[in-house]
């Protein structure tokens, strides 16, 4: 008789761990974050793509915006539709880092999120820029953890390049990017 009331205490418990979690593991673990404004002046100097101010401006936009970026104002250079050899963008955005030390402002509750830049559906996976983005961009964001796979050629595009990288994301209830 004792072997089965273990038993059934033994069950019961499983079950509770069981049932509570699906609701544990879904819930991500929060980070205390801020918003910070960065600026930026990039210029590509790429061999494999050229790109006009406006194209730039475009992928840049869409790049920093799949990272969360809020309050995005890109702007391109004086020569929007013809390609140039050097195109250039002014972006001005605030990104979520981590909270540190000191004197903290509006801390947010956030978490780490996965995002895949490279390829997409609306960028091919251009090698110089993806280089040139992970150098100048990625690090603004305070990035967990970047995965880069590149094999850059000048002036041929690879198939296989990639880059994903971690950042942290506004949980649904700490505040929207926008």
């Amino acid at each position: 008789m004792r072997h089965s009331t273990a038993t059934g205490t033994v069950a019961a418990l499983l079950t509770t761990l069981l049932l509570a979690a699906p609701a544990s593991a879904a819930t991500p673990h929060a980070v205390n974050a801020v918003w910070v404004s960065r600026s930026v002046n990039f210029t590509y100097s790429g061999f494999t793509s050229r790109y006009s101010c406006r194209g730039l401006k475009t992928a840049i936009t869409h790049l920093l915006d799949r990272l969360g970026a809020r309050d995005l104002k890109v702007e391109e250079c004086p020569v929007p539709e013809r390609l140039i050899r050097f195109p250039s963008v002014h972006v001005t955005m605030q990104v979520l880092v981590p909270a540190s030390g000191g004197k903290l402002r509006s801390v947010v509750a956030a978490h780490w999120h996965g995002v895949r830049l490279f390829p997409s559906t609306e960028l091919s996976a251009d090698c110089d820029l993806m280089t040139e983005f992970r150098h100048r961009f990625l690090p603004l964001f305070a990035p967990r953890t970047v995965k880069m796979n590149a094999t850059c050629v000048p002036h041929q595009h690879i198939v296989g390049n990639a880059l994903s990288a971690e950042v942290l994301a506004p949980n649904a209830t700490a505040g929207g990017r926008h």
